[in-house]
């Protein structure tokens, strides 16, 4: 007999009829596998430059050598091209892994080995002559894109002014030739600024940095009570008008102005070769005093300049100059300029007036050095503007050679460093 045809209603009702307890159980062939851990799962990942990077299934035991890597990555229907190699990349042993043996059968619990593979060129791709001829061209070819024009990053001149020693007498000789030699430099220094100015460089304030021995003084050793050529309230006269006049410069060019110093050797007060009280007590920081009161007298005139002198029971200072923080010393505090480096460190560790430095600028060792440090710290060893050191150059034959040290900063870091 023809099978009647169900009605619309007799679908529904099978549709919706809840299904017997044996279609709710999947056949043993369809239960899944034990299945890796995450990051593990079989496969494969391509990258950049043509290479593969393979999760093999968990085996017994790792592979030992090449060809049987090889094998492996061929069991996944991978073929491995000519030039190409199998590397094995990682291995990791997992002693409680769960593992079916054949679809229908219970996982169970034994340790494998689970590894990845690397198929690779056996040399680069650009290893050949050919492609490193165009690699070379490609590169050479390329043109610089078109710089658009950001905000101005604030740019801050640092100007040394190091180790005069107001009253020394030497080879290049005594005050006169000392005077001539700083107002040459200042002249330089006004060229400098233009040329900065030229090349969109320019700097919008400037520090000036007295890195200490602005006296030559009576009481370091015997020698200086007949080789000076000026008495000690002469030879402070003259370090402060040629700060007054360095400043002045400074100050007519630019908007904002910074002048700091710090404690030094020969401009420590005295008696014989012992310092009389704190570090601070120094010269050069009483000059600078003294120019500060100066300039508050005048504030419609140098307003814009301020100055940092040391804390008390210190003799160094930093300074947060456009961003990036700049330490001054003079240097004295080591025996030899090599050990600049180990004396920072111990600084830095103390959590001292330089620990946040970046950069370091030190006087007193008389010629010119600048060594990286660290991540990125520099330390700037100042040349000096003397009249020359003539017991050093007899005891080792090295001759300063005179000079004011100047360079930019900004943010990111230092450049335009030059000795004028």
């Amino acid at each position: 007999m023809p099978v009647p045809a169900m009605s619309l209603a007799d679908h529904l009702d099978a549709l919706l009829a809840p299904a017997s307890p044996a279609q709710t159980v999947p056949p043993e062939t369809t239960r899944p596998a034990a299945t890796a851990p995450k990051g593990w799962e079989p496969g494969v990942r391509y990258e950049p430059g043509g290479s593969m990077l393979v999760t093999a299934p968990a085996a017994d035991t790792p592979p030992q050598d090449e060809g049987g890597w090889r094998a492996r990555v061929e069991e996944l229907g991978l073929a491995v091209p000519d030039g190409y190699r199998v590397r094995l990349v990682e291995a990791r042993h997992d002693p409680a892994a769960w593992h079916r043996d054949a679809q229908g059968e219970d996982a169970v619990t034994r340790p494998v080995w689970r590894c990845r593979y690397l198929i690779e060129p056996t040399k680069p791709g650009w290893a050949s002559a050919e492609d490193l001829n165009t690699l070379i061209r490609d590169v050479m070819r390329r043109r610089r894109r078109p710089r658009t024009a950001p905000e101005r990053a604030a740019r801050a001149l640092a100007v040394v002014y190091a180790d005069p020693q107001a009253g020394k007498v030497g080879r290049d000789g005594g005050t006169k030739e000392l005077v001539g030699r700083v107002a040459e430099r200042f002249d330089r220094l006004e060229d400098h600024l233009r040329d900065l100015g030229k090349i969109g460089r320019a700097p919008d304030s400037a520090y000036w940095l007295d890195a200490g021995d602005c006296v030559e003084g009576f009481e370091n050793v015997a020698a200086q009570a007949f080789t000076n050529d000026l008495t000690l309230t002469q030879q402070i006269r003259v370090h402060r008008r040629l700060t007054f006049e360095g400043l002045d410069r400074l100050a007519t060019a630019f908007p904002r102005v910074v002048a700091a110093t710090c404690g030094s050797n020969h401009a420590r007060v005295r008696r014989g070769k012992d310092a009389v009280g704190p570090p601070e007590d120094d010269w050069g920081i009483e000059v600078m005093s003294q120019i500060a009161d100066a300039y508050a007298r005048n504030t419609d005139a140098y307003g814009h300049v301020s100055f940092v002198t040391p804390e008390p029971w210190r003799d160094s200072v930093s300074l947060d100059m456009a961003g990036t923080i700049v330490g001054l010393n003079h240097g004295h505090q080591y025996a030899r300029p090599e050990k600049a480096a180990d004396w920072w460190k111990g600084q830095s560790f103390g959590r001292q007036p330089i620990a946040d430095a970046k950069i370091l600028v030190s006087g007193h060792f008389h010629h010119f050095r600048a060594q990286q440090l660290g991540a990125g710290r520099l330390w700037v060893q100042a040349p000096t503007l003397d009249n020359g050191s003539d017991w050093y150059a007899m005891r080792s034959g090295e001759v300063s050679q005179p000079g004011l040290l100047v360079f930019s900063v900004t943010a990111d870091g230092w450049d335009d460093l030059r000795i004028l």
